[in-house]
């Protein structure tokens, strides 16, 4: 597993001595440390994904582009990775443009959401959330992350403005 992580440096000639301390870094930084002798069919679905996002990270890219990474994956799974990709956000101060078809998911992951249409795809609406930094698994069952799931699924099925922020 280790090498997979290290695979992109290792395509651009990178000397494995100078890039081995940055790759064990991303793997302590995704909870894969004592995983790194381990191949990719002894891991879990979760566990690959996170593989995939310290991978994403091994050439230090200023924004992260994430398509619906954790949709293959047990609600439970997701749930937890979710969790651990904002700490993963947090630590290494990365803009994330993640792609979801899950308002839940949006909502939880974002600072802001961008509703696009369907065909052509143009943007649609665009939402603040601001449910703080600190996001816990437990604040899908508040107030406010309901009423804004609410308010973007309205805005999806009713066809609000298109280019309207809400706040």
């Amino acid at each position: 597993m280790q090498e997979n992580v290290e695979l992109p440096l290792e395509v651009l000639g990178q000397n494995r001595s100078e890039y081995r301390h940055t790759v064990d870094q991303l793997l302590e930084t995704v909870g894969l440390t004592k995983f790194k002798d381990y191949y990719p069919w002894q891991l879990s679905g979760g566990m690959q994904q996170r593989v995939a996002i310290a991978r994403s990270l091994t050439l230090d890219p200023p924004i992260l582009f994430m398509d619906e990474p954790f949709s293959a994956l047990d609600a439970f799974t997701k749930d937890k990775l979710q969790v651990e990709l904002l700490a993963i956000k947090k630590k290494t101060k990365k803009t994330i443009v993640f792609v979801s078809h899950s308002i839940s998911e949006a909502v939880f992951l974002s600072d802001r959401i961008i509703v696009l249409t369907a065909h052509p795809g143009r943007i649609h609406s665009i939402h603040s959330v601001d449910l703080g930094e600190e996001r816990t698994a437990l604040i899908r069952g508040s107030e406010p992350f309901q009423t804004l799931s609410d308010v973007i699924r309205t805005s999806i099925y009713q066809g609000q403005s298109p280019l309207k922020e809400r706040k």
